[in-house]
Order: C-alpha cells, then sequence, then structure tokens
C-alpha cells in the first residue's frame, strides 16, 4: 500500500497576457520522478507539470510540487511510481483551477492523467542519504 504523508508545491510560474475571449490549444507536458529511501519504505515523488498554448499565445502555467509516500515492503517500484503519481495528480489539477479561477478568467480543469507502469523506468543506483530529512520542511 502506498500513502501520501504529505505534499508541498514548491513553485509556481503563470503568465496570462492573452487578450479576453483568445481561443487557446493547449498542451500539457508532464515529468515525474520518485526518488527511493528503500531502508525506510519511504520515496518522494517530483512532479514538473507544464501548460501552454501549441499557437504560442503567452500563456504558460508551470508548477513543482514534491510530494513524501510511504509504501509496504515488497512493493514493486513501477506500482509505487504509478501509484503516487495517482494520490499526487488531484492536488495539481485543484491548484491549476484555483489558479486559474482566482486570476480572472474560467477556472480551468485539466484533464486525469494516468502513467502506464509498464513505460516506468526504475534506477536501481539511488542514494539513501535522504536520512530524517523531508522535502516537505
Amino acid at each position: 500500500m502506498i500513502e501520501l504523508r504529505g505534499y508541498k508545491i514548491n513553485s509556481i510560474q503563470f503568465e496570462n497576457k492573452v487578450p479576453n475571449g483568445t481561443q487557446l490549444k493547449l498542451q500539457n507536458q508532464v515529468k515525474y520522478n520518485v526518488n527511493y529511501i528503500d531502508a525506510e519504505n519511504r520515496c518522494v515523488g517530483v512532479l514538473d507539470f507544464r501548460i501552454s498554448d501549441s499557437d504560442m499565445n503567452p500563456f504558460e502555467i508551470r508548477i513543482e510540487m514534491v510530494a513524501e509516500f510511504t509504501y509496504t515492503e515488497g512493493e514493486q517500484k513501477p506500482d509505487i511510481h504509478t501509484g503516487s503519481f495517482d494520490q499526487m495528480f488531484p492536488f495539481l489539477r485543484q491548484a491549476v483551477n484555483t489558479l486559474t479561477a482566482v486570476s480572472g478568467m474560467p477556472g480551468l480543469l485539466i484533464p486525469i492523467m494516468k502513467l502506464d507502469k509498464n513505460s516506468v523506468s526504475v534506477n536501481n543506483n539511488a542514494t539513501e542519504d535522504e536520512g530524517e530529512s523531508s522535502p516537505l520542511n
């Protein structure tokens, strides 16, 4: 079982210089990495999300989030990777929706995304020097 222990947004960049009524053709870019602390059955997910207009209109949102998870011993890393993403993604969706709604434009609700665990690449040379530190402090 993968359990979200907490998350935070490290950075938000937002640009919206398009005239009112401009039709945007939005495209998403998502990077998601997981760093494992195997000795503690703990990991840290780092989500880097970017949404922009494919027609190069001056609209862009970039959000970097981190979250800490614990997992059951014996859990497979591709399952941890996809399961942790699934738990973190709703918070990203809410952040994008809230940011756009309070900026004077209609709230943007990005579509749900799922990772394919068969496409997950796991680097088994992970370091365990995180110790007691947490990215959420």
